[in-house]
């Protein structure tokens, strides 16, 4: 999703491929101003949805309708956090400053790499033993149109925002203090851990999402450019609501 065609969002210019967005201008200070912003914005969504499940008592055994809502609101308040602070405090652009920029780094292997990912990430799964734990995505698998729109999101938005605040935001502040690698693999590390609450805190699940981090950071770091590790996201994802897809097609004995 170019900025030019955000369409929610305010259009921003695109950086030049050499443009040096592996070394942030943003500061810790900004990290803790983001994080609080988030914060505030988590108790704002939390009381809301209190607000609905009060007033239809139903939402609190099945609460898909709320799901995508509050996903999408979670993503507004975190574009609304990084247009506080940057446009306040510098003067700068959000998209342009995470590292959304022209880059020479093939497209079509960052499609073919977040497929080979989704499915190598699957057997290192499997050999773990991981095991079978209840996701909020089964609250939308009885209505057709909520796991639509989950599908796509989960293939379009979802990716873009969490590129934009791990390895557009976080990844380049750590990187410059720690270096390249510590960076990468903190990122990582802290992506998997967040991940966990989705998966009833089941540390193979963590791992396997920040071994996907890991290699989201390292495209990220490569290509100078937030765009291919968003696409190799995007098609991580895809195969997953593929297989979700036809699960719910497929009928069970």
């Amino acid at each position: 999703m170019p900025p030019e065609t955000e369409g929610f969002f305010p259009t921003e210019p695109v950086l030049e491929p050499d443009t040096p967005t592996h070394t942030p201008f943003w500061s810790y200070l900004d990290l803790a101003l983001v994080i609080g912003l988030l914060v505030a914005s988590i108790i704002i969504i939390l009381l809301v949805v209190g607000a609905f499940i009060f007033v239809y008592p139903s939402l609190k055994y099945n609460q898909g309708p709320l799901l995508l809502p509050t996903q999408f609101a979670l993503y507004a308040f975190l574009y609304l956090s990084f247009r506080l602070v940057f446009g306040l405090r510098y003067g700068k652009p959000v998209f342009a400053s995470l590292g959304w920029c022209r880059s020479r780094f093939n497209p079509w292997i960052a499609v073919i790499g977040g497929v080979l990912l989704a499915f190598l990430v699957s057997a290192i799964a499997a050999l773990l033993h991981t095991p079978q734990v209840p996701s909020p995505v089964e609250s939308l698998m009885s209505s057709p149109v909520l796991l639509t729109l989950f599908g796509v999101m989960a293939v379009t938005v979802a990716p873009l925002f969490e590129e934009m605040m791990f390895r557009g935001f976080l990844q380049p502040l750590l990187s410059r203090t720690f270096g390249v690698a510590a960076g990468i693999l903190t990122t990582a590390v802290i992506f998997g851990a967040l991940h966990a609450p989705e998966y009833s805190f089941a540390w193979q699940y963590a791992l396997a999402v920040s071994i996907v981090g890991a290699v989201l950071g390292w495209v990220r770091f490569t290509a100078n450019s937030i765009i291919p590790s968003t696409v190799m996201h995007g098609a991580y994802n895809t195969v997953f609501v593929i297989a979700l897809a036809v699960s719910k097609l497929t009928p069970h004995k």
